[in-house]
């Protein structure tokens, strides 16, 4: 039991190393990868709200970092309705049964990765267009993100890539409305009762981990072919959403 114990605690300390690697690479993705991996462990309840306060607190010193790059326009635009969503989201996270959730999360994961495998380029949409998918996919983002904690990055890139920003101010913009979202969801989880001892405990182990990854996560982003990489994460994410179905 004891192996066991440190087997799942030196695997649970890699998974956050390199999901916020990836993040810092990319500006998004580090809970996709995260949440799914660790949930294979432990609560959904547990391992959502920890991975929330790591992401508000690395989208915190990437937004220090990058943050005369934003297009506060687009977050003015997008942010009531990633409130909206979250708020929805954090309803339904309170409500349905963790087994129930978990099994859902996993059909969840596994229809993301084949998306993620089977994505190419960016979609060109007229601005008009553009705009409402924006807000509908904003909503969408923040309440999958309150539900699984995993995927709200998605779908803003989606939406950024159609308004072709420039690499620069895309990982900006990107990275603040996941700040912003991350933020609302702490405060839904906080109000609900989420933060225990063991997440708490979890999040204080987490930290450091995090800052290894963000700090990696740097060093790869001119240095990693991104194409052949996000193939990669997609096939790991299909396997833990198949071990998340048969848990």
């Amino acid at each position: 039991m004891e192996a066991q114990i440190v087997l799942e605690t030196v695997f649970a300390a890699l998974v956050v190393v390199v999901s916020y690697a990836v993040r810092g690479a990319t500006g998004f993705g580090g809970q996709a990868i995260a949440v799914p991996l660790i949930a294979l462990m432990l609560p959904l309840q547990v391992v959502v709200p920890a991975m929330t306060v790591l992401t508000a607190l690395s989208s915190f010193t990437y937004w220090r970092r990058d943050r005369h790059n934003i297009e506060w326009g687009e977050i003015v635009r997008l942010l009531p309705f990633t409130l909206l969503g979250v708020a929805a989201g954090l309803y339904v996270f309170q409500q349905v049964d963790p087994r129930t959730l978990t099994k859902a999360f996993g059909a969840f994961v596994i229809v993301y990765a084949l998306f993620s495998l089977r994505s190419t380029s960016a979609v060109s949409v007229p601005l008009r267009f553009a705009r409402p998918i924006g807000a509908l996919m904003s909503a969408t983002s923040g309440a999958l993100g309150a539900i699984f904690g995993a995927a709200a990055g998605p779908l803003y890139v989606i939406y950024f890539n159609m308004l072709r920003l420039d690499k620069d101010r895309f990982r900006a913009t990107v990275t603040t409305i996941l700040m912003f979202q991350a933020v609302a969801r702490v405060a839904g989880y906080a109000r609900l009762g989420f933060y225990d001892q063991t997440v708490l405990l979890l999040i204080a182990a987490g930290l450091p981990m995090m800052l290894i990854g963000a700090r990696l996560g740097g060093v790869m982003a001119s240095r990693i072919e991104q194409h052949l990489f996000n193939r990669c994460v997609a096939a790991l994410l299909l396997l833990s959403g198949v071990a998340l179905i048969l848990k």
